[in-house]
């Protein structure tokens, strides 16, 4: 199609690697080279009123779709007879492929000569894109920084794609590179290069046009080693985990360009790079090494079988066939490292501008980097063992909401489970320390490392301890700070841990959270996070919450046993994804933008602005504030800088800054989200004030807040933070304060609990909505980690009471089985509600609907494959969880499951949990189209014949047990695992197991 003589080069990389900026270079300064932008083109497209082509692309455009590959390919086909691609002898493409199926169709259509990947850590792309603005008129891209607009005239038209405005948005174009990155270089093997765009442009263009002038010398592919084979996902046998071909020892994570091979570690791939040796699989040339991930390789012990539907076609006849089609290439060259993670600033107004004297709410976000390493910690557990933690540790009964079940444990005994669950969560770099404490305090564990050794030593001092007299929390606290003070090593950071269930009978004369201030101030330069932890309804919780406050930790309300572990559980992931205990924010107004005088008590007023006290940062996560500023009309007119920003925290011993000037006036969601979110917190501040003195005007301000959020929520594109805090705010926070009695018995204790998490934009259970936004990708591991810990670890009873009569227990206390599952709400397997919907085909071949709840063994159910095609599946069994359950009602779908059950949606998967429900114009003035919740007693999922499809659910795609996708990897259940805990179960033959909450599925390997 194009010209033989001509050479097609494609330039793949993330988005923010600088394609665009290298390819306009190249084009102005290399001779007779073309560079054709897509992305570019397929707008130029759009806004032509008399294109074709504009017209039909124009909907899978504004919806968020990928444009189809045929009209695609018709597009580019035509670009390529235009006379200036003619003309060209080198024609430089970006934007395009960006599937496999694209480059293959690509592949057959025209000879590409080469493929250049830009690579680029992801943060310096999340940088480049937060700082990228373009000109309509010539499509240059500018930085706000480091390459501005070379005239004022240009400056003054600069714009921000739409697709730039949203960090989580950026980020998931990321991951959808990533993802799709190494099959598409599967098809072109033997012509692939590397590229470091994280140098300067002349740099970037200098690599370049050498890589244009390099001979590509295509030489025979001998079939590569089975030790440098990527695992075939079609095999049903065990793969181990490759190794280097060359030193035999460690993991091969190298890949050989421009060949492809998957077969060295990195190390022992450069040596053969730079001592100019060949590849050791086909001996052909090399010219770079790329390290890769590999998240595609089924390990020893995932095993997953895979039979097709009946439409599913065979694979490609070349899958399979290259090293690197299973892997997921590293976009950066190593990891983040706890040192090196810095967090990305971005300043945006949270409403539009009206005048200069009306003061505008400007949002203040920083994202820190996720990291898969994490960070060292020493702990101390400050245990209440005053006579009322022998009290029955009890929860609602599931089955009647009307009695309590007792299990014949009390308080302590499930404080040591929790214990016991965080000691053995932590690692041999990490530290733990034990004080108990009633009238007085005394170090139970020194602080030791947590090795096997350490553990067991740790536990048996846990399980020696008793209840005993009064309650004396300073004495605790103080005994908890010196055991950490004493014996600190950098770089751990320091966390304590304070558990009781009552008021303290001896204080300090100015309260707790002034001797905590003063210790500080005794000991300066000790960095130590103190979180607190009540037990039951007669706390203090006023107290405990100022202790916290003064600790830069947080307050967690566990009311009844049921919710113990998740809080624990969630305190060691934050912990263990710590960057910083204690980070602040300088705010400078620039070009005469204001400050109002009266500002929230958070706000410190210093000569040069203020400073914000802004607590901890975690990996993978955001932090906000909004500051109100009035902004003159020239500067919001003329888009000068406003507001200086400057973000100061210590990590390992160093201090750090990081700066950005804000000069945009766009609002962006998630200005809008950081907005809702301080609107709640500081109204909840006013709420309990009001409450705490039984003034009506609490529950009003409460009104009002929750009027506030459903207008924000209209007028927001992503609304899903929002509304889970409209969510929260209307059941359950409002629960809290519906009645005196329910306020004074547990509403203030839970206010001021979530109003801390909220503060700090920490995930601190699974129960409340509004907080599962937060966390990030190493937090929701450790997460899951230490919930299966918690869950699979002996619930041991200390002591030989009798639980029929141990405190007077009445009729309405159920007595039943401790069982770990009972202490941890929250988290389940993924499944749906029995009234879902799903496609059945009968033995006539007429498809008709069933109640999910209906299914038996044998039906064919509807179902889709990885490509997309249509058929059926046997049910094999259908498996019925009981128990209580907290499910999403998805909106248009009404789709009812639970919050982390993987769904697939053009094409990834994504949690329910973590989906945006855009507000529909249509129902905008009946409902707004955002989840909704359901509490079941029951909820199923199946078990098919065929692994790797998705199940047809209400229209929507969703995995089921043993589904065997990578992409929603989940250690059982998506692995035979599940499947062989099942057939265990009594019903298996028979194709209906029920699971009690008493006798939960286990990985056999682990009992």
């Amino acid at each position: 199609m194009s010209n033989p003589a001509q050479k097609i080069v494609l330039l793949i990389g993330p988005p923010g690697s600088g394609k665009g900026t290298l390819g306009h270079a190249a084009a102005a300064k290399l001779p007779n080279v073309l560079h054709i932008s897509f992305g570019d083109f397929v707008r130029d497209e759009m806004q032509d009123p008399n294109s074709r082509f504009g017209k039909s692309v124009s909907p899978f455009v504004h919806r968020g779709e990928l444009i189809p590959d045929n009209i695609m390919l018709d597009i580019f086909s035509r670009r390529l007879q235009q006379p200036d691609a003619l003309a060209s002898s080198t024609i430089l493409l970006d934007g395009f492929p960006r599937t496999r199926h694209q480059a293959k169709a690509l592949n057959k259509m025209l000879t590409v000569d080469r493929v250049v990947l830009l690579q680029a850590q992801e943060e310096l792309c999340v940088d480049r894109i937060n700082h990228r603005r373009i000109d309509p008129v010539s499509h240059l891209s500018y930085h706000t920084l480091l390459i501005p607009a070379p005239t004022a005239e240009v400056a003054a038209r600069l714009i921000r794609r739409e697709t730039d405005l949203e960090e989580n948005k950026i980020r998931g174009r990321l991951q959808f590179f990533q993802q799709n990155l190494a099959s598409i270089l599967a098809v072109f093997p033997g012509k692939l290069f590397a590229l470091n765009s994280a140098v300067s442009i002349q740099e970037e263009l200098s690599a370049l046009q050498q890589i244009l002038s390099e001979p590509i010398v295509v030489e025979a592919r001998k079939d590569p080693d089975p030790s440098s084979m990527a695992a075939d996902p079609n095999s049903n046998n065990k793969v181990a985990k490759l190794l280097c071909v060359v030193c035999m020892d460690k993991e091969a994570d190298g890949v050989v360009l421009p060949c492809g091979h998957l077969c060295g570690c990195e190390a022992c791939l450069k040596m053969l790079l730079n001592s100019g040796a060949k590849c050791p699989i086909c001996r052909g040339h090399m010219n770079s090494v790329v390290k890769v991930f590999q998240s595609g390789v089924v390990g020893e012990d995932i095993q997953v079988e895979q039979e097709h539907p009946e439409v599913v076609p065979a694979q490609d006849e070349d899958d399979g066939n290259w090293s690197l089609a299973q892997q997921s290439l590293s976009v950066a060259f190593e990891g983040t490292s706890l040192s090196s993670a810095r967090p990305a600033l971005s300043i945006a107004p949270a409403v539009n501008w009206v005048n200069d004297q009306v003061p505008v709410p400007i949002a203040v976000s920083i994202a820190i980097p996720n990291v898969t390493q994490r960070s060292q910690v020493d702990i101390c557990c400050v245990i209440d063992v005053s006579g009322s933690m022998g009290e029955d540790a009890k929860f609602q009964d599931p089955k009647d909401a009307s009695k309590f079940v007792s299990e014949g444990m009390n308080q302590l005994d499930i404080v040591k489970h929790s214990v016991k669950a965080v000691i053995h969560t932590l690692t041999d770099q990490d530290r733990l320390s034990l004080v108990a404490f009633h009238d007085d305090a005394r170090s139970v564990f020194t602080l030791s490392e947590m090795n096997e050794g350490g553990k067991r030593q740790a536990i048996d001092a846990l399980e020696a301890l008793e209840p005993q007299n009064s309650t004396n929390i300073w004495a605790g606290l103080e005994a908890g700070l010196e055991s950490l003070r004493t014996a600190r090593a950098s770089p751990r950071r320091c966390f304590i841990l304070i558990l009781t269930d009552g008021q303290p009978t001896i204080s300090p004369p100015a309260g707790e959270n002034m001797a905590l201030r003063s210790y500080f101030e005794a000991h300066v330069g000790f960095t130590c996070s103190v979180s607190t932890f009540g037990f039951g309804y007669e706390l203090k919780s006023k107290m405990l919450l100022d202790v916290a406050r003064e600790g830069k930790g947080t307050f967690a309300f566990i009311p009844d046993a049921k919710i113990v572990g998740t809080c624990f559980v969630n305190f060691v992931a934050n912990a263990c994804t710590n960057l910083a205990l204690d980070a602040k924010v300088h705010l400078e107004p620039q070009n005469g933008a204001i400050f109002p005088p009266v500002l929230h008590s958070s706000f410190q007023q210093v000569p040069w602005g203020l400073v914000f006290d802004l607590g901890p940062l975690h990996f993978g996560s955001h932090r906000d504030l909004i500051v109100p500023m009035k902004i003159p009309v020239g500067v919001h007119d003329h888009h000068h800088s406003f507001l200086k920003v400057t973000v100061e925290w210590n990590s390992e011993n160093n201090n750090h800054k990081e700066s950005l000037i804000g000069s945009d006036f766009v609002v962006t969601a998630d200005a809008l989200a950081a907005f809702a979110r301080m609107s709640t917190v500081h109204s909840l501040e006013q709420v309990i004030d009001k409450c705490d003195t039984i003034d009506p005007a609490g529950p009003k301000i409460l009104k009002t807040l929750i009027g506030q959020l459903i207008g924000l929520e209209a007028t927001a594109k992503d609304a899903r933070i929002t509304a889970l805090l409209k969510g929260d705010l209307q059941e359950r926070i409002s629960k809290a304060v519906s009645t005196v009695e329910r306020y004074k018995r547990w509403g203030a204790h839970y206010l001021r609990a979530i109003l801390r998490s909220h503060e700090y934009q920490m995930r601190t259970n699974f129960m409340d909505p509004g907080l599962q936004v937060y966390g990030g990708a190493l937090f929701s591991e450790l997460v899951h980690s230490g919930g299966e810990i918690f869950k699979g670890l002996p619930l041991k009873k200390y002591s030989d009471r009798d639980a029929n009569s141990h405190n007077n227990n009445s009729d309405n206390n159920v007595i039943g089985a401790a069982v770990a599952d009972n202490y941890y709400a929250g988290n389940s397997g993924g499944c749906f509600s029995g009234e879902c919907v799903v496609q059945c085909k009968g033995q006539d071949e007429m498809v008709s609907e069933k109640q999910l709840s209906q299914v038996r063994s044998g039906d064919c159910l509807q179902v889709v494959d990885a490509a997309g095609h249509v058929g059926f599946s046997p049910v094999l069994c259908l498996a019925e969880f009981q128990g209580r359950f907290d499910l999403l009602v998805l909106p248009f779908s009404r789709l009812a499951l639970t919050p982390t059950h993987p769904l697939r949606m053009q094409g990834s998967f994504v949690r329910p949990c973590d989906m945006s429900f855009p507000m529909n114009d249509d129902l905008a003035t009946h409902h707004t189209e955002i989840p909704s919740s359901l509490i079941v007693d029951r909820v199923f999922n199946v078990v098919l014949q065929h692994s790797h499809v998705l199940l047809c659910i209400n229209g929507m795609e969703a995995v089921t047990l043993g589904h065997g996708f990578m992409q929603a990897f989940h250690p059982f259940y998506s692995t035979k695992q599940v499947l062989r805990a099942l057939e265990q179960r009594p019903g298996w033959k028979k194709g209906h197991v029920i699971v009690a909450p008493h006798h939960p599925l286990r990985n056999q390997h682990e009992d």
